[in-house]
């Protein structure tokens, strides 16, 4: 599988891995977030024709921000994450991909599936609405932003970035 994904800037990425720590003891050894907020995951067989279509459908893209509004839990997948409101950038560059390969996306990507958050916590055997209510106490909305798109293969023991596409500017 290969995923489309909105890099995050570092300052947000590091408030995410903040947010992130409030759910571990003082001191805690945790998997740091790689800030990113997936747009589409490819299917399909044709990985290079797919890449070469994103950046050429993407290329004029601007950077922008985003605003986290709020932590919940996606029982469906044991996950708690970060969701930003929906914004016409961050939609706009899902709908480019999903208009051209809906048929190569995963379910979690097709346009009736697309909810845009960032992954903090997998656990299928942990109580995620108590570890989330904690987080929650610390949380206050922050904008991030995003000036890159990157391609993200998944590998067995996570994911390799194997392209990327600056946004142009700066965020505004």
């Amino acid at each position: 599988m290969l995923c489309v994904i909105a890099k995050l800037d570092q300052k947000a990425t590091d408030r995410l891995n903040e947010i992130k720590r409030t759910a571990y003891p003082a001191g805690a050894d945790i998997k740091t977030i790689y800030g990113h907020i997936t747009l589409a995951a490819y299917t399909g067989d044709d990985e290079q024709r797919f890449v070469c279509f994103c950046k050429r459908a993407l290329a004029d893209v601007s950077a922008f921000y985003i605003r986290y509004h709020k932590i919940e839990v996606l029982d469906e997948t044991s996950i708690i994450v970060a969701a930003p409101e929906m914004s016409e950038p961050l939609t706009f560059l899902h709908q480019c991909i999903a208009e051209e390969y809906e048929d190569d996306l995963d379910r979690w990507t097709k346009r009736e599936g697309w909810y845009p958050h960032t992954t903090l916590i997998y656990g299928p055997q942990l109580d995620l609405h108590s570890i989330c209510r904690q987080m929650t106490d610390s949380f206050s909305p922050f904008e991030a932003g995003v000036n890159r798109i990157e391609f993200s293969r998944v590998c067995e023991n996570g994911y390799e970035i194997i392209d990327g596409l600056a946004l142009l500017g700066p965020c505004v």
